[in-house]
C-alpha cells in the first residue's frame, strides 16, 4: 500500500513538503478551533439550493448533484473550482455514491445528527 506524501521521504524536499502539509493542518485545526467558538446564535445553516443544473448549492463552491453514469443513478457531492473562462468545473475533491451507498447514506443522517448535537 503506498504511503501519502506525509509520511514518505527520501530526499530534502519532500521533508519540507511533510512539514508544508503539518503547517498547514495545524492552520486548519486553528481555524476550526477559532469557528467553533462561535455562539449558537451566530451558526446559521442555510438551506441548499438547487441551481438546475449545477445540483444543490451548500456553499464554500460545494455541490450536490445526481448523476445518470452508464445507465446507473449517483449521487455527487463535490467541490467545484472556477476555470480561466469563469465556468464552474468538477474537481478531483468530493465522492461519488451509488444508490446503495447513497440509501445506507440517508438511512443514518438522524443518528450522525444525534451524535453532532450531542457534542456541540
Amino acid at each position: 500500500m503506498p504511503k501519502s506524501k506525509e509520511y514518505v521521504s527520501s530526499d530534502s524536499d519532500s521533508d519540507s513538503e511533510v512539514e508544508q502539509v503539518k503547517k498547514k493542518q495545524k492552520t486548519e485545526t486553528g481555524e476550526k478551533a477559532i469557528s467553533n467558538k462561535k455562539s449558537k446564535k451566530e451558526t446559521k445553516v442555510e438551506e441548499p439550493k438547487n441551481d438546475g443544473e449545477d445540483g444543490w448549492d451548500l456553499g464554500g463552491r460545494r455541490y450536490v448533484n445526481v448523476r445518470n453514469f452508464k445507465g446507473k443513478l449517483f449521487v455527487d457531492i463535490r467541490e467545484m473550482y472556477m476555470d480561466k473562462d469563469g465556468d464552474l468545473k468538477p474537481s478531483k475533491k468530493g465522492i461519488c455514491l451509488n444508490m446503495v451507498q447513497w440509501r445506507k447514506f440517508m438511512s443514518i443522517v438522524e443518528e450522525v445528527d444525534k451524535d453532532v448535537k450531542s457534542k456541540c
